[in-house]
């Protein structure tokens, strides 16, 4: 018996209703990002909110797929040393350095003080989850997890256990095993705002973009910067909770989604980073655009 693929289903081949499904997601999306958080937040909160982007991917996926050109003009070549070179990241900062605090002020009851400490801690997840080593390529998390309260890393180690790692991308940044990693550092930009939340809790709403330099085993195969420049974008709203007990006090992270550019696309359903040139069946990828909406998946047949 022949096998069966869900993205042989005749509905995904339709663009028509893959652009609706996506308009659905992507609002039910933005409708569990807003709801009120319960006191205590659920064990489980990361894999709800993960599902609840998954949603999205299989439609996007169709649509970037068709719209994309079978070749890229003016795709120029490849400078291995200075692999951004061509691309919209070139003019980023490096690493940690894109990822920038604003000045920190009076948030409601929040001091500026206060508000500092949350954007630092915040700050230092987001460049753990994204851009150190220890996290990305040698896949070591117990450093990420220790930056969350105690209840969230609980969920988090059910999260990393094996079973759901496609869910767990939205987490954590982890590049897929037979990608190498360039020596030069990614590139990030983004920013940070603090408010209020609705139970009065401090909340950090981060939006990053970043972009990874990837080494290909054959460069003469390679046909674009993009060809070996991943690209993804994450808007992760966290939160500083007190006086919940000792296992809420702390770090959250309530609610994430998240957009993958220019990748390797089988990689990416397992929930690994790798670039476009482990497919090379994939056409040239096209620069990445930060004003699109978030959307997970561009360019990924399905």
């Amino acid at each position: 018996m022949d096998e069966y693929r869900i993205e042989d289903h005749p509905d995904l081949q339709d663009a028509g209703w893959a652009r609706e499904a996506v308009k659905r997601a992507e609002r039910e999306a933005r409708v569990r990002r807003l709801r009120s958080l319960p006191r205590r937040p659920r064990r489980r909160f990361w894999v709800g909110a993960a599902i609840a982007v998954a949603a999205v991917l299989l439609a996007w996926a169709v649509i970037a797929s068709e719209s994309s050109p079978s070749t890229a003009p003016g795709v120029r070549p490849v400078d291995l040393d200075e692999p951004f070179a061509g691309t919209s990241a070139a003019a980023w900062a490096d690493g940690a350095a894109g990822v920038v605090a604003p000045e920190a002020a009076q948030v409601g009851s929040y001091s500026a003080e206060q508000v500092a400490a949350a954007y630092q801690r915040v700050r230092e997840a987001v460049v753990a989850a994204r851009l150190d080593r220890r996290v990305v390529v040698d896949h070591d998390l117990e450093g990420f997890f220790g930056l969350f309260a105690p209840d969230l890393r609980e969920s988090l180690r059910v999260l990393f256990d094996g079973r759901n790692d496609g869910e767990a991308a939205l987490v954590v940044t982890r590049v897929d095993k037979g990608a190498r990693l360039a020596e030069v550092e990614p590139k990030a930009r983004g920013e940070m705002v603090a408010e209020v939340g609705p139970e009065g809790e401090l909340v950090v709403r981060t939006d990053y973009t970043f972009a990874y330099a990837f080494e290909p085993d054959r460069p003469e195969a390679v046909r674009g910067p993009l060809d070996v420049v991943a690209l993804s974008r994450f808007q992760v709203r966290y939160s500083v909770r007190t006086g919940g007990g000792p296992g809420v006090e702390g770090l959250w992270a309530d609610a994430s989604l998240g957009s993958l550019h220019s990748i390797g696309c089988s990689s990416a359903k397992r929930g690994y980073l790798a670039p476009a040139f482990t497919e090379p069946s994939l056409p040239p990828g096209l620069d990445f655009d930060l004003g699109a909406p978030s959307s997970p998946a561009d360019g990924c047949p399905d």
